[in-house]
């Protein structure tokens, strides 16, 4: 069920807010949201009409470490193929400006987009051929103005123009069209629209996220963490610092330095960081059974990638092993009472599946019964990200 939108606010000129809360209704493919969103986002920076391409490229901007970061599928697929416009344009541009940034920011995308005008033309083309004007559907559905309804059931775009341009202004439109050339036809919101959009702009902004995570994960299931995967990943909300001090004191306690996985090479304290074997911004969590200590260069270079199961996995289950066996130790006197409390520490924020408490991790487990939890729980998951688009790593031992 849709979250329902409530706005608190004295509305002037009688708008009408249960049409701007069906605007959602009868999608689909995620184009309302993302065009919807992008006009909001306009309207916070300048007082003025916006064409439908400067709209898209905020679309573009928007929509991007959803799909570039996250692999998400942004509408239904056609024999394995994106068919969503605003995906296979934010694809077509990764593609083509090979000099953008892992982490590009809007300025950064804004500039690639416009030295490929004409590979995303197509696509910006397609992304007006329905939405801005079925987004204004429920607007229309009112005595007096069925021939505007008429004309947008009709993909009559023309004439639904013309007829806008006819309207008095005291219809409440949400926005109203003026004509053009393609994508340079321009929108125009209405003043008091404009107004109360900016007065609740959080509210406002919070409900079509949480709509658009709705809509995205019916159409990615499985995915864990949709409603984390529709904007830049939040780098204050990781919690890797407890799980990099359990680490640290493994090595203090045992006098053994920590070892990579993935090259054998010991780790630095100064150099340590911590890996997601499986990358994070798939799994979005920071679950100790996924986590793995490894250099900083090293982990840069390995980025949002998978490392390969049949090689890696073997290693990775038996480091962890060797941290639980420190942990949960065969002779209980030997405990670190040091190593309880920083694991105890990793339980509270970095161990929260139910399998991992009440199975991994619990003292008792051979190496065998742990690595074949561990592969049980894990493999799944590292197949669900393979087949989401994730890459593997190729791994670079310098």
């Amino acid at each position: 069920m849709d979250q329902e939108l409530h706005l608190e606010i004295v509305y002037e000129n009688n708008l009408d807010t249960d049409k701007f809360a069906r605007m959602f209704n009868n999608k689909a493919q995620s184009y309302k949201f993302y065009w919807f969103e992008a006009i909001l986002n306009l309207l916070k920076t300048e007082e003025r009409d916006f064409t439908f391409d400067e709209v898209i490229d905020e679309m573009i901007c928007e929509a991007w470490h959803t799909v570039t970061h996250y692999h998400l599928r942004l509408g239904p697929t056609v024999n394995g193929n994106a068919e969503n416009f605003l995906e296979h344009a934010i694809n077509t541009l990764n593609s083509t400006v090979s000099n953008l940034s892992q982490n590009p920011s809007k300025e950064e995308l804004k500039t690639a987009i416009k030295q490929c005008e004409k590979e995303l033309k197509r696509d910006k083309t397609r992304l007006t051929d329905y939405v801005p004007y079925k987004l204004l559907y429920p607007f229309f559905d009112a005595e007096g103005l069925e021939e505007g309804l008429s004309y947008i059931k009709n993909d009559k775009h023309s004439r639904l123009i013309a007829y806008m341009a006819r309207l008095s202004g005291n219809e409440n439109l949400l926005y109203t069209i003026l004509d053009g050339v393609g994508v340079q036809k321009k929108i125009r919101v209405n003043v008091y629209w404009r107004k109360l959009l900016l007065k609740n702009f959080s509210v406002i902004q919070s409900w079509v996220q949480y709509n658009k995570a709705q809509f995205l994960q019916d159409r990615n299931p499985g995915v864990p963490g949709i409603i984390y995967k529709i904007c830049p990943e939040n780098e204050e909300l990781r919690k890797l610092e407890q799980a990099r001090d359990l680490w640290k004191t493994t090595a203090e306690l045992t006098g053994q330095p920590i070892k990579e996985i993935y090259t054998g090479k010991d780790i630095p304290a100064k150099d340590l960081s911590i890996d997601h074997f499986v990358p994070r911004s798939y799994i979005s969590n920071d679950e100790l059974w996924n986590l793995i200590p490894m250099r900083k260069s090293l982990n840069s270079s390995k980025n949002n990638k998978l490392p390969p199961w049949e090689i890696f996995f073997l290693p990775f289950a038996r480091y962890q092993f060797y941290l639980y066996g420190l942990i949960f130790p065969q002779d209980a006197d030997r405990r670190s009472q040091l190593l309880i409390r920083k694991f105890e520490k990793c339980r509270k924020n970095n161990l929260n599946a139910i399998w991992a408490t009440e199975k991994l991790y619990i003292g008792g487990n051979t190496e065998t019964q742990f690595m074949n939890i561990l592969n049980h729980n894990l493999k799944p998951i590292y197949e669900a990200a393979r087949l989401q688009g994730y890459d593997t790593w190729k791994i670079s031992t310098d």
